[in-house]
């Protein structure tokens, strides 16, 4: 929460110079739809816990992240209400040693990669001038490949699972109208993901009698914080 309201105060301390500098563009009707492309950064915790071994140990993911968004919008006096979809190519990925299995003769290490994400939030905004702070709410996904490598053969993955991830999200952002119908804006979102389960299947026979058999079940429980910019055209 400490990181939200530190954004928060990043976003408005700008807000009283928009609204009163000189030359500013007229006032946009935020009512319609919109869509644009949005890129920007993830990172986020990620623990790791083994049904037969318990704690096998955390690590910090980060990369990069782009993609699309759309959106529609209401607006009554300087309130303006609607809802987002957007989802995004990630970069996404970390790795750790494996506290439990990382110290044998050859070390384990658990890696995950999240190749996709999106959010589905309803939002509340407020606009001054041309310029518009909004919070937003709503469902967050993943789509995240998690894998072991190494304990029979070093750098060699032997086991793996693909799984969509479905948890909530909560953020805010400030948009400026430029050149007509074009916006530009910066946002934070907090992607809450949860604790869920994967069956990770094996992938080499060293680990197993046959490929994709004998399943290694984990809980992951991860959070992501993403900072992104956004251009999009209000129709």
């Amino acid at each position: 929460m400490r990181v939200l309201a530190t954004t928060a105060f990043v976003f408005l301390a700008p807000l009283q110079a928009l609204a009163q500098g000189t030359g500013a563009p007229a006032a946009p009707d935020w009512s319609g739809f919109s869509a644009g492309l949005q890129a920007g950064g993830a990172w986020g915790s990620s623990s790791w816990t083994d049904h037969f071994a318990g704690d096998i140990g955390s690590h910090v993911a980060s990369g990069a992240l782009g993609g699309l968004q759309a959106g529609y919008d209401r607006q009554t006096g300087a309130w303006v209400w609607g809802a987002r979809a957007d989802a995004s190519w990630s970069g996404l990925a970390g790795s750790h040693q494996d506290a439990v299995f990382g110290y044998g003769p050859v070390p384990q290490y658990d890696r995950e990669k999240v190749d996709f994400t999106g959010t589905i939030p309803a939002r509340l905004g407020h606009a001054w001038g041309p310029a518009l702070v909004s919070v937003r709410a709503g469902a967050a996904w993943a789509h995240a490949r998690y894998s072991l490598e190494g304990y029979y053969v070093a750098g060699q993955e032997f086991t793996a699972a693909s799984t969509i991830r479905w948890g909530w999200t909560a953020g805010l952002g400030i948009e400026y109208g430029f050149a007509g119908p074009w916006v530009a804006s910066f946002e934070y979102d907090y992607l809450g993901m949860g604790s869920h389960r994967a069956d990770l299947s094996c992938t080499t026979s060293q680990a197993c009698r046959d490929v994709g058999t004998d399943p290694i079940s984990i809980d992951v429980r991860e959070n992501f914080h993403v900072l992104k910019a956004v251009v999009a055209y209000r129709f």
